[in-house]
């Protein structure tokens, strides 16, 4: 038998394992739930990558201090671990926040709500929820359909960031001839209310992560896709510009690579924890399980491919570089925004054009920007969305 065989045996077995010892928690969380105060709602939250908590995170600790009761659920081990520590580093122990397996979705009984922050096909949307909202985990879809399915038809409500996003939603369903659209809700993205207030000062942050405040910073953010910068020759060009130029590199790849090293479609068969910690390299810092705005805030100039990391770097009026990755249009269409590279940033081709542009940046970081009308069309409610969030549940709370 392969050792790639008995790995997946061994999975199986951890996972089961896993899921029995859950019982009992699941039978006690189900009485405290019967038994809550009336006044009190319930709510599941599903979360596939760190990415998601951060999307969620101002809502749920809002909910939470409301005295809500909250349960998290995810499918993925690893992302299991990663929750507990955020759970413990964001919410107090007073507070009820319990973490379950995926497996127990369909086993809660009192529910009142279900959030989750995709619409992935494997979600797993329990049938006793009153309410199914789904939170965008990204302010646009990064192409013409990536963060929509079929599973859209499973919501009762889709609670939009802003009006591209919306037109994109619409297409969708008019598209592929969905029956039944949900309820949208025009709140904006709890996530980018940070954005729009006060963030800590660019010395703090850089020292706080092990980088030196007197480098110039850079901040790379690919995609999540096999065929994107991280797994192209742009890789190498990003990874040599520390030693190049003398500055710092800020890495925050998708955590869904992070997730299965084993899996080559999400991760391209790498352990991407193991090799930013093999760099060992005191200018290199691997944004790893944490938010990206005070980061991106303390940088002097923003890389991407075609995350939509880089909407973050237009409203902190970044600098911004676009890598070309050509094979990954080849399958995808733009979304509504249609073609804004060369508009909110410079598309750059090849290492040289890269090089060329960069240093013109290093010491001039401020995005110089056309026009800004895109603003209105990214988000609702800039730097309030939490505080409209909350009021659209409650609406739906006292229905």
């Amino acid at each position: 038998m392969s050792k790639k065989i008995l790995h997946k045996v061994y999975k199986k077995i951890t996972r089961l394992g896993t899921r029995l010892s859950e019982f009992p928690k699941v039978l006690w969380l189900n009485l405290k739930l019967t038994f809550r105060p009336r006044d009190r709602s319930s709510f599941l939250v599903e979360i596939t990558t760190t990415n998601e908590f951060f999307y969620l995170r101002s809502v749920l600790a809002a909910l939470a201090k409301e005295g809500e009761s909250l349960v998290l659920m995810t499918k993925h081990s690893e992302v299991k671990e990663a929750l507990k520590l955020l759970i413990n580093e964001h919410f107090t122990t007073t507070q009820a926040v319990t973490l379950i397996d995926s497996f127990w979705y369909n086993s809660i009984f009192s529910l009142d709500f279900y959030l989750n922050a995709t619409l992935s096909y494997d979600i797993k949307v329990p049938k006793r929820a009153k309410y199914k909202i789904n939170f965008p985990h990204t302010i646009t879809s990064k192409t013409r359909y990536d963060v929509f399915s079929p599973a859209i038809e499973q919501m009762t409500d889709i609670f939009l960031t802003g009006p591209a996003f919306k037109e994109d939603t619409l297409r969708y369903c008019r598209d592929h001839n969905l029956a039944r659209i949900p309820r949208l809700h025009e709140v904006g993205c709890p996530k980018s209310d940070v954005l729009f207030g006060p963030l800590a000062d660019r010395k703090t942050v850089l020292e706080q992560v092990g980088l030196d405040p007197k480098l110039p910073t850079i901040f790379y953010a690919p995609t999540w896709n096999p065929e994107t910068s991280l797994f192209t020759f742009w890789r190498e060009v990003i990874l040599s510009l520390p030693e190049k130029y003398n500055v710092n590199l800020v890495v925050k790849i998708h955590p869904g690579a992070y997730i299965d090293p084993s899996n080559k479609k999400s991760s391209g068969g790498v352990d991407w924890k193991q090799f930013f910690d093999s760099l060992e390299s005191p200018k290199i810092y691997n944004a790893y399980r944490v938010d990206s705005p005070e980061l991106i805030k303390a940088s002097d100039l923003a890389i991407t491919d075609i995350s939509t990391i880089w909407i973050e770097y237009y409203f902190l009026r970044k600098s911004i570089l676009f890598l070309d990755i050509p094979e990954f249009f080849k399958t995808h269409e733009m979304n509504s925004l249609g073609e804004f590279r060369n508009t909110y940033g410079q598309l750059v081709k090849t290492a040289a054009e890269f090089y060329e542009a960069l240093e013109r940046r290093l010491g001039d970081s401020k995005q110089e920007l056309a026009e800004t009308k895109l603003d209105d069309r990214l988000l609702y409610n800039r730097g309030r969305a939490t505080e409209e969030t909350l009021k659209a549940i409650k609406t739906l709370k006292n229905q």
